[in-house]
């Protein structure tokens, strides 16, 4: 009986002190857990560094502002009869604002069958961006338009010629620009023109003489309000005694276009 309880006590023994639960544990010291923060902040910041980020790309044509952007997927004017396009390479820009553009025009040869042919200067380069010359055109929504004129004048529509009150066509340019306005409500329409003060004036006393109201023109015109107010659609932009500057909106469908 004494030889069975000693059996029982040394196998207590051995049980209590097998290889599994006699391994000693391991320790974390303060050194280890510095070193093993730091290797983990070492891993997150290689990650931050090396991580790419999945952007949705901005759906459309016309992609940031007209004076800091570019163009995507661009609709180049096509060349027609009735105007001169001055530079083919910069003729670019949304399918609205070319649609919109050649709709103003055709309305206006429309109504003046005899009129000369009409300069277009710039829009934007076919992927948009900064283009000489301009500080805006970055983004397919800006147009150059020259002027009609009592008589073509010498190395028109090739330049831009200076607006005079003995040489404008007030009449054939008043039903342009009306004619660019009348798209403000159509998507990616007319937001702005720019045309200098005294030429605005040209136009806006001629329309008075024909009877239009000073209430539509002072809607249109910034003139004679100032060059400083906020008056009309057209305001005044130096340089720009020669032709009109258009700039249309963003189309609804192009996400990035602001």
């Amino acid at each position: 009986m004494r030889v069975l309880v000693g059996l029982v006590a040394i196998g207590a023994i051995i049980s209590a002190t097998s290889p599994a639960d006699a391994r000693p544990q391991r320790r974390t010291t303060k050194h280890q857990d510095q070193k093993s923060k730091k290797r983990a902040a070492r891993i997150h910041t290689l990650r931050e560094h090396t991580r790419v980020e999945l952007r949705e790309l901005a759906r459309g044509q016309s992609v940031g502002a007209p004076w800091a952007g570019r163009l995507q997927h661009a609709t180049e004017l096509p060349s027609g009869d009735g105007y001169h396009i001055r530079h083919p390479w910069r003729a670019f820009g949304t399918q609205t604002t070319i649609e919109l553009t050649l709709r103003a025009i055709d309305q206006t040869l429309e109504a003046f069958p005899d009129q000369h042919v009409l300069a277009i200067g710039d829009i934007s380069a076919e992927s948009g961006g900064r283009i000489t010359e301009h500080h805006s055109h970055q983004s397919g929504r800006d147009i150059d338009v020259g002027l009609f004129y009592l008589d073509k004048p010498a190395g028109y529509p090739a330049t831009f010629i200076h607006a005079t009150e003995d040489n404008l066509d007030c009449a054939a340019t008043f039903k342009l620009l009306e004619s660019f306005l009348a798209t403000a409500d159509d998507d990616g329409g007319v937001l702005m023109i720019f045309l200098d003060f005294d030429v605005q004036g040209i136009l806006y006393d001629w329309a008075r003489d024909q009877g239009i109201s000073e209430r539509r023109l002072d809607r249109i015109f910034q003139y004679p309000h100032g060059r400083d107010s906020s008056d009309g659609i057209v305001r005044h932009e130096p340089n720009h005694d020669n032709h009109m500057h258009v700039r249309f909106t963003c189309p609804s469908t192009d996400s990035g276009c602001h």
